[in-house]
């Protein structure tokens, strides 16, 4: 997918030797033109291309590549954005990384921050051991640490340049297996069979506990030592899910049973202006969410948002999406389709939970609650609208949820203070995906994945949930246009 050629690398090696003018060459490292950086500011004219630090006394790997979408040549894109990550995590399972956008400066050292679980710094690492600034696309380096030092290296191997595109790639076929075509909305006929199978595995979901008459419990116990992955309302946008799903180890993870994907409901309506009445995207996205469940039947989970509906009252500025959506099923699939999503409703669970977090669409209950309450939501109304509608206490909302509420639903799962609290259903911004510590409630958080620029998800890493975001891109057409003759990897 890349097209330097050897005047272009030429030249660029040039570039970084007059950058590294005066620097000592690093021999604890096997690359060419490889430098120790001394204590003073390196400037690289970096533009598109990566680069391998090695740091700490066990000269541990680490790539900085610049953060780029994975259809457009590097040549015709100058990066302002990178990341920071560890290679021998980073292809190979789920795991993290820092974004260095332009104007920001970091501190690689040992207990900065959540880095060590981001991109698996080594233990013995100084506290402070190197500088990286983000100037405007370039990238400048100082060594704090005058012991141990840094080495860097340009990547500018052909593997390496294509590296992240290869590998997303492969990702995007894999996902274009999964759904078995290109990503279109399914016939009359397919989508039936489709929504039918996912109805019947929900009978028996995995991981639900069943309620007192025999049905699906409202709740989904991750077990222990499944890792977990969280997206917020998708409001139509299924290339928000598309990115999430080809960025990470996470497809790799699911394929092994080692993951599960836990979408927060409100996958369907199309929340952009002019565009509220518009159905066809929710069609899409749920079929796509039903091939994601019949492939992956115990590692993905829809929890019920309060849009996962056909009330009147379900709508924006004055537009009844709810009643639409049912309008639209009947018209394009038929009465029998439209009953079988109603069931799809009403077999969907509402929290989720591990040991490592908990979360639901939209508010932990103001009300008492208990474990056996909520696997047996079925029989109370109140309480299935207290999690799907609720909100954050404000002035205007006295009813709404607070520290209290969070500090009854981490009790209620006998977990501890610290617990990850994790909801979806309220944006608190418009210029961001997701938000932590929301209304100064340490380990609360908000997550929204309908952003047109950015989608966020909740990871977890080692024993923490933490945030990854990511850039929002156009896959579908791309997915669409994969010749099919080529296997998924």
């Amino acid at each position: 997918m890349q097209d330097f050629n050897r005047k272009e690398k030429k030249s660029l090696l040039k570039m970084l030797q007059e950058s590294f003018s005066g620097l000592a060459e690093c021999l604890e490292i096997d690359l060419n033109q490889s430098y120790r950086l001394a204590d003073k500011k390196v400037r690289l004219p970096l533009k598109n291309y990566p680069v391998q630090l090695n740091v700490g006394q066990s000269r541990s790997d680490l790539h900085i590549y610049p953060e780029r979408p994975i259809n457009q040549p590097m040549r015709d894109i100058h990066a302002e954005n990178y990341i920071i990550f560890d290679p021998n995590q980073f292809y190979k399972s789920i795991s993290g990384f820092i974004r260095l956008s332009s104007g920001d400066k970091i501190i690689l050292g040992k207990n900065q921050g959540n880095q060590k679980n981001l991109i698996n710094l080594p233990q013995n690492l100084s506290a402070r051991h190197l500088s990286i600034e983000n100037d405007a696309g370039k990238l400048i380096f100082k060594s704090i640490d005058e012991k141990h030092g840094a080495c860097i290296a340009p990547l500018l191997k052909d593997k390496d340049l294509s590296r992240i595109s290869k590998w997303r790639m492969a990702k995007l076929k894999r996902i274009r297996a999964i759904f078995g075509g290109k990503i279109e909305r399914l016939s009359p006929d397919d989508a039936l069979k489709t929504i039918k199978q996912v109805n019947k595995l929900l009978e028996s979901e995995a991981y639900r506990e069943k309620d007192s008459r025999g049905k699906p419990g409202g709740v989904v116990e991750i077990p222990a030592g499944m890792s977990t992955f969280l997206v917020g309302d998708l409001h139509t946008k299924i290339d928000n899910l598309l990115v999430i799903l080809s960025q990470n180890g996470f497809l790799e993870a699911m394929k092994k049973g080692r993951a599960c994907l836990v979408i927060l409901g409100d996958a369907v309506h199309n929340e952009e202006e002019g565009e509220l009445e518009e159905m066809e995207s929710s069609l899409l996205i749920m079929d796509f969410i039903f091939k994601l469940k019949i492939h992956f039947p115990k590692q993905v989970f829809y929890l019920r948002g309060n849009h996962d509906s056909f009330s009147e009252e379900i709508g924006k500025r004055g537009v009844p999406q709810g009643m639409l959506w049912e309008r639209t099923l009947i018209a394009e699939r038929g009465e029998a389709y439209r009953d079988e999503m109603a069931r799809f409703y009403r077999r969907l669970p509402y929290v989720a939970y591990s040991k490592r977090f908990i979360a639901c669409h939209a508010a932990p209950p103001v009300s008492s609650i208990t474990l056996k309450k909520l696997i047996n939501i079925n029989d109370n109304k109140p309480l299935m609208n207290e999690l799907v509608n609720n909100r954050l206490r404000r002035q205007n909302k006295p009813a709404g949820y607070f520290k209290r509420e969070i500090k009854k639903f981490r009790e209620c799962f006998d977990l501890d203070k610290e617990t990850p609290v994790i909801v979806g259903h309220t944006p608190m911004t418009d210029d961001a995906t997701m938000w932590s510590d929301v209304g100064d409630i340490p380990n609360h958080h908000v997550i929204y994945a309908s952003h047109k620029d950015w989608v966020g998800v909740m990871v977890q890493l080692g024993h923490k949930m933490l945030p990854l975001v990511y850039p929002a891109e156009s896959l579908v057409p791309l997915i669409n246009s994969l010749d099919v003759k080529q296997k998924s990897k």
